[in-house]
């Protein structure tokens, strides 16, 4: 991040994240709104999901802060959902600044029991995210930090592998995807 320096990573996360919903809408994705997570729904993580797959009480521990902090994260909601206030979808990023790495470290959309605007497209926001903030900071390669056994095949049909000398990170270079995101 030599020539970013002066740009804080809050600020590269409130860019990523306006840019991120431009892409979205231009997508069609028009019912799906993009914020930081609220204290409010940090507390409800971090006492655990009852329907979720992951453990998001051992990821706030674990992910504890914010983006000032290295600890990017967002709140995926569907604008029109009948429980408006409930956490519809979160991903959760690090940047660590003296490895020059962008991680998602988790991402879950929590109502998947049903069909709605983000089946399908959580990664695919995060993926655009991700790619927003690896331009901006300067950095080649997105990581996907601590990734599940079931969720690799996933990471691999778009493109990642996991890094040799730590199993427990995939990574993709990101210009991959920076193309067909790019706001024009």
């Amino acid at each position: 991040m030599a020539n970013m320096s002066h740009i804080s990573i809050y600020e590269i996360h409130d860019r990523c994240l306006i840019t991120t919903q431009h892409v979205i809408q231009r997508f069609g994705w028009h019912t799906i709104s993009l914020t930081t997570l609220s204290n409010g729904d940090k507390c409800k993580l971090e006492e655990g999901i009852n329907n979720s797959v992951l453990n998001w009480a051992w990821a706030m521990d674990r992910y504890r802060g914010d983006a000032d902090n290295g600890i990017p994260n967002i709140s995926l909601k569907v604008i029109e959902h009948d429980e408006p206030d409930a956490l519809h979808a979160v991903i959760i990023c690090k940047y660590d600044e003296s490895r020059e790495q962008f991680s998602i470290c988790m991402l879950e959309n929590f109502i998947s029991a049903v069909a709605s605007a983000l089946t399908g497209k959580v990664l695919i926001i995060a993926l655009i995210y991700s790619t927003t903030f690896c331009e901006v900071a300067e950095l080649s390669e997105i990581y996907i930090q601590d990734p599940t056994s079931d969720a690799k095949p996933r990471y691999v049909s778009y493109g990642f592998a996991q890094v040799w000398d730590d199993h427990d990170k995939c990574r993709q270079m990101y210009q991959i995807y920076y193309s067909s995101f790019k706001v024009r």
